[in-house]
């Protein structure tokens, strides 16, 4: 968009330099003007004009970029147009809400928490080995063959006659529990580095939340300020060009607005592509980037991802994914 939006206003200021210098070479072949002013004329438009061909050529070479990401050919006679319009509105934010909003979603807050899940559960396992075990056993064989014999005799076993049962028993205790004692605490050490690390990661997707956010708001500010000073530019440019027709002002006046307008445009566009950006960086910090978008894995739709902790529920009973996926892919 922000490509696009630069070729528009260098269309605008070649245009703009274009009649100028028209004008000028009229007004040289009448005597009104001198050949100064049209030789600053011709220089500008040339200017302009070699902005406007880079600026077509910066175009052409995203959307080369961006048919690359898509898998398209480099050329197919269609023109790619986007079809989301930027956000505009300032983004209102809940900062103890957006942290909650990470812990919970975060893939790697998330799966730290699994890990340490996966180690409370070998806790357990590790305490029950340093249990005494009773078991009951019980026994029963019986002798299944039948038939005859190479001296001729018929030989099998009767119905309910049991050659051998047994039933019992077993009461055992470790000797001392010092392996199952070492184990239980080994899993309590690593549960304690599996719960630094989630307060480590936690701590970091802070940091990056809030200066995320700072980015957000500075960006917006600037789109404000740029968008002030376009319309400024536009009312400046109208009024040095209505001047400089009349006599009342010299070319110079004329090209400096022509510039400022420009310069405007482009910056404005580019502080709200950056604000855009700034909200997916957003997105992408709380861990809601795929559902904003309706991207699903394949896992999830078979409510396979695992859980999602944090809740009173476990993530195949509490949160599944919104709306209709645009796209499915699968997690590797």
């Amino acid at each position: 968009m922000q490509a696009r939006v630069n070729v528009w206003a260098r269309k605008i200021q070649e245009q703009q330099s274009k009649e100028a210098y028209d004008r000028e070479s009229a007004r040289l072949q009448t005597g009104f003007s001198d050949v100064g002013i049209v030789s600053q004329a011709r220089v500008t438009y040339n200017q302009f004009r070699a902005s406007r061909i880079a600026a077509e050529a910066d175009v052409l070479t995203r959307e080369g970029t961006l048919r690359n990401l898509m898998y398209l050919p480099p050329n197919d006679n269609r023109q790619l147009v986007p079809t989301s319009a930027p956000a505009v509105q300032r983004f209102v934010h809940e900062w103890e809400r957006l942290v909650r909003l990470a812990e919970q979603r975060r893939p790697d807050i998330v799966e730290l928490k699994i890990i340490l899940e996966a180690d409370q559960v070998r806790l357990v396992q590790a305490e029950n080995q340093a249990l005494p075990r009773l078991d009951a056993v019980a026994l029963y064989r019986w002798n299944g063959l039948s038939g005859e014999m190479p001296n001729e005799e018929f030989i099998e076993t009767r119905a309910g006659k049991y050659t051998d049962w047994a039933v019992s028993v077993n009461f055992s205790v470790p000797l001392g529990l010092r392996q199952g004692r070492a184990q239980a605490r080994q899993q309590m050490f690593l549960i304690a580095r599996d719960r630094a690390n989630i307060e480590q990661q936690v701590h970091l997707a802070v940091h990056q939340l809030a200066s995320t956010l700072q980015d957000l708001d500075g960006a917006y500010e600037q789109y404000l300020a740029f968008k002030e000073t376009r319309a400024a530019a536009d009312v400046n440019l109208r009024v040095q060009l209505e001047k400089f027709r009349t006599g009342q002002t010299i070319y110079l006046s004329v090209l400096q607005a022509l510039n400022d307008w420009g310069s405007a445009v482009s910056s404005e566009a580019q502080q709200l592509l950056l604000y855009n950006v700034a909200l997916a960086n957003l997105e992408r910090q709380t861990g809601t980037i795929l559902e904003t978008h309706g991207l699903v894995f394949a896992e999830e739709r078979l409510r396979a991802a695992g859980p999602l902790l944090g809740h009173d529920r476990d993530y195949p009973a509490a949160v599944t994914p919104v709306g209709a996926p645009k796209v499915s892919v699968s997690a590797c």
